[in-house]
């Protein structure tokens, strides 16, 4: 035991910080999402494709409302509370969505409190994290820890979708009432973070209003503008593809099912396991241009393939797996960046504003993607996203070879 102890603080250091290795632990638990590739099928049992394409549009939307004064709130009043605050939410969420059977209305109640919740946190966890290493002077771990953190809850996905897939095969309920527990022990688990001492500000409307505009400022008028288009581009698409309704149904038309599914998710999680474990030695391998570069390059051509060749398991295979692997990277890469260049009290803000950006794509397409699917129409989808990464390909490109955002 404590030798196994002994690897994996060797594989995940914390570097003497208490709220480094509960940012592991909340990350590990917060994306034990055991129904990740059957959750949609689930709510098809009860409504269709279309009707829950609306749902999901206005949980969405709400979601992206709340997104900015999340992370405001979080610089304002403090990280820690607003991350506690998600977690409870994030475990209510999951417990109301299993009701579903009961009425509709526990299904839409679900997802809007789940997607508020994520709204909460995302601003809030790994700020709190990189001002506990500025606080300090640790900050240069930042982008260590973040991959670190990011491969284990990968790690993580690996499992519970494995798990999942034989939980689907027992019962339907089964998935949700494992991933509803372990939001739970989320939730008592991060009552262990410390808030940072650093850049603390008292509240008011107009500091409030000021944050807001600090995270805008940040995106569209600092040098980080030359970028915002790609990295919103593709984390906006991986978002939309992974947290909706959007894989599921691609996994289907594929030709898996709800047990096939998590266990495709569990293998593209294998790979994107292990470079986002070796996130940091890759970046100062190829640096930004490459591989930055290389991730939208790879998401453009899963796009296509998609619109393409719809009733090939292989391809599909493919497909999960480059779009997994651009956007679980993509995710990290945009963290280290952002996170450089943005002044402590604004960290939390500046993250949450490029969140709003990203949802903001799925909250419009996610009714039109429901329309299209049940017409038959949906490669057409695809084939539009494909051009909107080419797109961002060549932007970043452009911008990286004008000027280096962050030397390697």
């Amino acid at each position: 035991m404590n030798s196994i102890t002994s690897t994996l603080r060797h594989r995940f250091p914390s570097y003497g910080e208490r709220n480094v290795t509960t940012f592991y632990w909340v990350s590990a638990l917060g994306n034990a999402w055991f129904q990740i590739g059957n959750w949609l099928l689930f709510v098809l049992l009860f409504m269709g494709e279309r009707e829950f394409a609306v749902y999901e549009a206005i949980a969405f939307g709400a979601g992206l409302l709340l997104e900015i004064p999340s992370g405001a709130i979080a610089d304002l009043l403090g990280k820690r509370k607003t991350v506690i605050a998600g977690q409870f939410l994030l475990a209510a969420g999951a417990i109301i969505f299993i009701l579903g059977y009961l009425s509709k209305t526990y299904l839409f109640l679900g997802n809007l409190i789940i997607i508020s919740a994520f709204a909460l946190i995302s601003g809030a966890l790994e700020a709190l994290v990189y001002d506990t290493l500025v606080q300090s002077r640790k900050e240069e771990h930042y982008d260590d820890i973040i991959g670190k953190a990011r491969s284990l809850e990968v790690m993580t996905l690996v499992i519970v979708s494995i798990i999942g897939a034989a939980a689907w095969q027992f019962s339907v309920y089964a998935p949700w009432m494992l991933t509803a527990a372990a939001f739970v022990v989320a939730f008592f688990v991060s009552f262990r973070f410390i808030e940072p001492k650093i850049d603390t500000e008292v509240f008011s409307w107009k500091s409030f209003l000021r944050q807001n505009r600090r995270g805008f400022h940040y995106l569209f008028k600092s040098d980080f503008r030359k970028y915002t288009f790609s990295f919103a581009a593709l984390l906006g698409t991986f978002l939309m593809w992974s947290a909706g309704i959007i894989r599921v149904l691609m996994g289907t038309e594929f030709g898996y099912d709800g047990t096939t599914i998590n266990l495709l998710i569990a293998g593209t999680m294998i790979a994107s396991f292990v470079l986002s474990y070796n996130f940091s030695r890759i970046r100062r391998k190829f640096g930004d241009l490459v591989g930055f570069g290389g991730l939208l390059a790879a998401a453009a051509a899963a796009w296509i393939v998609a619109g393409v060749f719809t009733s090939s398991i292989i391809l599909g295979a493919l497909v999960f797996f480059a779009i997994t692997i651009s956007g679980t990277l993509s995710e990290v890469w945009t963290s280290v960046i952002l996170n450089a260049h943005v002044k402590s009290k604004d960290r939390a803000t500046a993250i949450s504003t490029l969140s709003f950006l990203v949802q903001i794509p799925y909250v419009f397409v996610v009714i039109l993607f429901g329309d299209l699917f049940v017409d038959g129409n949906e490669s057409l989808f695809y084939l539009a996203t494909g051009a909107i990464m080419l797109l961002a390909f060549v932007s970043f490109v452009r911008a990286e070879r004008a000027h280096v955002l962050v030397k390697k």
